[in-house]
């Protein structure tokens, strides 16, 4: 999985911690993160650290367990960051990162990764990305 160039969101939920991933990507070279997460002025404050020239870095609060908070993710990103190359959710038990560009047409893949947090917000996700993010490029993604 490509991280260098790459633009990657990072949505927290209860219990898990964005600070590990979120330096691990803007050391091996992201070109902007944006982080989401659950408790109010974490990610805000984690952004903050590590925002710098050549890896843009914002922190909201949001709650991946709402779809609409979703789509507000993946809009914010792409209008400050550009095109969302890979999504990482951190949680309690790890990490799971997905590349969009392998994903095939419905998400499914995004949305196998969020199972856990219900349908609706894998229908949300593919009402969010936009459609040029929703082809295939190549076999499905790598989970890590």
């Amino acid at each position: 999985m490509r991280v260098a160039g790459a633009v990657v969101v990072i949505a927290v939920l209860n219990g898990g911690d964005g600070d590990g991933p979120a330096r691990r990507f803007a050391a091996a070279g992201a070109a902007g993160l944006l982080i989401a997460d659950p408790r109010v002025g974490v990610a805000e404050d984690l952004a903050t650290a590590l925002d710098r020239i050549g890896c843009p870095v914002i922190g909201v609060s949001s709650d991946i367990h709402q779809p609409s908070d979703i789509a507000a993710l993946v809009d914010t990103a792409e209008k400050h960051l550009g095109p969302i190359d890979l999504f990482c959710v951190a949680g309690p038990d790890g990490e799971k990162i997905v590349a969009l560009a392998e994903l095939p047409g419905q998400l499914d893949r995004l949305a196998e990764l969020l199972d856990p947090l219900g349908e609706a917000i894998g229908a949300a996700l593919g009402e969010a990305v936009p459609p040029q993010r929703r082809a295939a490029v190549g076999g499905p993604a790598q989970l890590a």
